[in-house]
């Protein structure tokens, strides 16, 4: 059973039973208490419950996050964030900017994590003032209501300033032949600059997002790095994507 399976299918029954034992999920999952233990260690470090002798139990809040996040791993964009949180390494410098499936990974981010962020995403603000190991930096210019985001010449000017280790891209189209595209054209621009200015480029899109298009261009595929979905990176509906040499998580 694939990690993040085991996450949902762990999360699940403490929400049913308000504990859990690593022997009980070690039959249940058929796999062994080490990996039990190594799933307990990856939840709690993110919030999502607290470990205890023997197990775990729930967490009744997470303060770095706006939800109560008991038992909810269902949503496609938490498998998203864990995925991607294989990428991130304390001590990076790192580019996010907007849409859910990034107020997602920074919500389950490790609570000791070290981390330079620079954004333009107003809504992953509270969440990262409440990381003291992150600093964080916001780009300045032109708010875009519909997508929550600061746009426009001051923040591509600004971005233009770093170097980033890592850009994670929320992603609102995704196409072989036309590439990543984006719904404003002013976020596509600033989504050009994050890209030139960093090492590593991953986009975030949910499995339904693939094979579609907006009107402003952003990249061609062969610009990303890695293509983070919730489906498993097996699926037939890749392989063009893996043959243009991009990872797939």
């Amino acid at each position: 059973m694939a990690r993040e399976k085991r996450f949902n299918y762990i999360l699940e029954k403490l929400h049913d039973q308000n504990e859990v034992g690593f022997t009980e999920l070690s039959n249940d999952l058929n796999v062994s208490e080490d990996t039990i233990r190594r799933d307990i260690d990856a939840l709690a470090s993110n919030g999502l419950l607290l470990k205890i002798r023997g197990g775990a139990i729930p967490r009744s809040h997470n303060p770095l996050s706006f939800k109560e996040r008991i038992g909810q791993l269902q949503d496609d964009k938490e498998i998203i964030a864990l995925k991607a949180q294989a990428l991130i390494k304390s001590g990076q410098t790192i580019f996010m900017d907007g849409g859910t499936s990034v107020y997602t990974l920074v919500s389950l981010l490790p609570t000791d994590i070290k981390l330079t962020v620079i954004t333009n995403n107003t809504a992953i603000i509270p969440a990262l003032s409440a990381y003291t190991g992150v600093e964080l930096i916001v780009l300045g210019g032109k708010y875009l209501k519909q997508s929550e985001t600061i746009v426009g010449y001051q923040a591509i000017k600004m971005a233009e300033n770093f170097q980033a280790d890592l850009y994670f891209m929320g992603v609102c189209a995704l196409d072989m032949l036309k590439g990543v595209t984006a719904s404003f054209m002013e976020e596509a621009e600033l989504k050009q600059t994050m890209l030139r200015q960093s090492g590593m480029s991953i986009a975030l899109s949910t499995f339904d997002k693939l094979e579609t298009f907006e009107s402003y261009r952003v990249c061609p595929i062969h610009a990303l790095d890695y293509v983070i979905t919730e489906m498993d990176a097996q699926n037939d509906r890749f392989k063009p994507f893996k043959e243009a040499g991009i990872n797939i998580l």
